[in-house]
C-alpha cells in the first residue's frame, strides 16, 4: 500500500477514485438546520416582518393583532433564523474546533426537531389568533424549543469539556454560548407557560429583555467564538489571544445579564438604570470585538478569489455590528442619565443594526465560506452572478433602510416610515430568497463539480505518469 502503514484504511480524498478506496461518508445534518432557518426566515420572519409594518401603517386592519406579529416575527428571525443556524453550525464546527469526534445523526436530528417544532408552533400560535389553542400551542413551543435548546447546550459544553483544552477565546466565547443557551432552555419553558394563560402574549418587557439577551450572549457569543477562530485568518492576521478578547467578552456577557435581570425589578426608575447599564456594557462590547475578532477592514488575501466575494458580507457585518454598538451606548447613557422613552428609537435601530446587520449578513457570508457545498464552487474562477449580487444589495440596502426607519421614529410620520419599513422587509425576504436559490445552486452543482475535478486531476496524473 503506497503512502500508508499496513493495516491503514485508504480513506477517500476529495478526487481519489480507486476500488480499493473507502468511501468517507459526509454527514450532512447541519444542511438540515440551514434549511429549516431559511424556511423561517423566508416564509414566517419577514412576511411577519411586512404585514406588522403595513398594520401599523394603517394599510389594514390588522392594528390590534401588532404586539402578538411583533413577538412571532421577532421570534422567528431570532429562534428560527439565527437559532437554528448557530446550532446547525455549531454542532458540526465546535468538535472539529475541540478535536474530537463528530456528532452522530441520531444525536443532531432530535435537537433539530425540537427546535425548530417549538419555532413554528410559536409563530402558528402568536400570528394568528386561534383563542384557546393559542395559549395551548405556546406551552407546547416553550417546551419543545426549550427541550432542544437545552439538548444544543448540553452538547456543545460536553464538546468543549471533553475535547482539547486550550485558552483561545473561541472556546471561552462557546462555553458562555453554551451556558447561555441553557439559561434560554428555561426562559423559553417559563415565558411560554406564561403565554398560555395571558392570551399566548409574553409581558413586552420580559420578552424584549429576553430577546436582548438571547441575540447578545446566546447567539452572540457563538457569533465571536466562530469570528476569532477564523475570520482574522482569512484576512491575514493572527487569530486574538485570549488576554485581548476576555474584557470585551466580560463586558458582553455582563452586559447581557443586566438586561436579563432588569424586568425583575419593580421600582421604573432601578429598572430603567439596570438595562441602561447592560446596553451601555454590552455596546462597548460591541464597538471593540469586531476589530478583534472579526474584521471591519481589509481585504482576505487567504481566501481564493472567487470566495473573497463573500468577505463583503463577513466586513459589512462587522460594520453593523460597531454600529449596533454605539447605538446600545447611546441608549444605555440615555436610559442612565436623562429620559429612558428618548432611548426607544436607538435601541429599534439597534436591534436591528445587530439583527439585520450583523446576524444576517454573517450568516450568509460564513455560509459561503464554511458550509462544505458551497466548497466547490469557490475553486470556479468565474465572476458573481446576478444572484449573487442581488442578494448583496437586497440585504445591505434592507438593513441600512430598517436602521434609519428605527432612528427616525421621532421625525417621521408614521405612516411613510412604516411603509419604508415594509419595504425594507420585502428586500430583504428577497435577498433571502436569493441566497436560498444559491443553497440549492451549490448542493445541486456538487457532483458536477466532484465530476469534473476528479476529470481534471485524472488527466493530470496522465500527463504526470513517466511513460512506459
Amino acid at each position: 500500500m503506497a503512502n500508508g502503514r499496513r493495516g491503514d484504511i485508504p480513506l477517500e480524498m476529495p478526487l481519489v477514485q480507486s476500488a480499493e478506496v473507502v468511501p468517507a461518508v459526509e454527514d450532512r445534518s447541519y444542511v438540515v438546520f440551514i434549511m429549516g432557518a431559511m424556511v423561517m426566515a423566508v416564509g414566517a420572519g419577514l412576511v411577519l416582518a411586512i404585514l406588522l409594518s403595513l398594520a401599523q401603517s394603517g394599510a389594514f386592519g390588522w392594528e390590534e393583532r401588532v404586539p402578538w406579529l411583533i413577538q412571532a416575527h421577532g421570534w422567528a428571525q431570532v429562534q428560527g433564523w439565527a437559532g437554528l443556524f448557530v446550532a446547525g453550525m455549531g454542532l458540526r464546527l465546535l468538535p472539529r474546533f475541540a478535536a474530537r469526534q463528530p456528532f452522530r445523526r441520531t444525536r443532531v436530528l432530535p435537537v433539530f426537531a425540537l427546535l425548530f417544532g417549538g419555532a413554528v408552533t410559536r409563530v402558528a400560535a402568536q400570528a394568528v389568533d386561534m383563542g384557546g389553542l393559542s395559549e395551548r400551542l405556546m406551552a407546547v413551543s416553550g417546551v419543545l424549543a426549550g427541550a432542544g435548546a437545552a439538548s444544543f447546550s448540553g452538547l456543545v459544553l460536553y464538546a468543549l469539556l471533553t475535547g482539547r483544552k486550550t485558552n483561545e477565546p473561541w472556546r471561552w466565547f462557546c462555553m458562555a454560548g453554551g451556558v447561555w443557551w441553557a439559561v434560554w432552555a428555561a426562559l423559553l419553558v417559563a415565558q411560554g407557560m406564561d403565554a398560555s394563560a395571558n392570551g399566548a402574549y409574553v409581558p413586552s418587557l420580559d420578552d424584549d429583555a429576553t430577546a436582548w439577551t438571547v441575540m447578545l450572549a446566546a447567539i452572540g457569543n457563538f457569533i465571536w467564538g466562530v469570528q476569532s477562530r477564523a475570520v482574522p485568518v482569512f484576512f491575514g492576521r493572527k487569530t486574538p489571544s485570549l488576554r485581548r478578547a476576555v474584557v470585551p467578552g466580560v463586558l458582553l456577557n455582563a452586559g447581557a445579564a443586566a438586561v436579563l435581570v432588569s424586568p425583575w425589578l419593580d421600582d421604573v426608575d432601578q429598572r430603567e438604570a439596570v438595562m441602561g447599564a447592560g446596553f451601555l456594557l454590552s455596546g462597548a462590547a460591541l464597538i471593540w470585538l469586531p476589530p478583534i475578532a472579526g474584521s471591519v477592514w481589509g481585504r482576505a488575501r487567504r481566501l481564493r478569489p472567487r470566495a473573497r466575494r463573500a468577505s463583503r458580507f463577513v466586513l459589512a457585518a462587522n460594520v453593523f455590528a460597531m454600529i449596533a454598538g454605539a447605538l446600545l451606548v447611546w441608549a444605555g447613557v440615555r436610559m442612565l442619565f436623562f429620559d429612558g422613552d428618548n432611548a426607544v428609537p436607538a435601541r429599534d435601530a439597534a436591534r436591528h443594526a445587530y439583527g439585520a446587520g450583523l446576524i444576517t449578513l454573517l450568516i450568509i457570508g460564513m455560509a459561503q465560506l464554511v458550509a462544505p457545498f458551497f466548497a466547490l464552487r469557490r475553486v470556479e474562477a468565474v465572476g458573481p452572478s446576478l444572484v449573487e449580487r442581488g442578494a448583496w444589495w437586497c440585504l445591505l440596502t434592507a438593513a441600512a433602510l430598517r436602521v434609519t426607519t428605527g432612528l427616525l421614529a421621532e421625525a417621521w410620520d408614521i405612516e411613510p416610515r412604516m411603509q419604508t419599513s415594509a419595504l425594507a422587509g420585502a428586500l430583504g425576504w428577497l435577498g433571502l430568497l436569493l441566497f436560498v436559490a444559491m443553497v440549492v445552486d451549490a448542493i445541486r452543482s456538487e457532483p458536477r463539480m466532484k465530476a469534473l475535478m476528479a476529470e481534471q486531476a485524472s488527466a493530470a496524473r496522465g500527463r504526470n505518469r513517466p511513460p512506459g
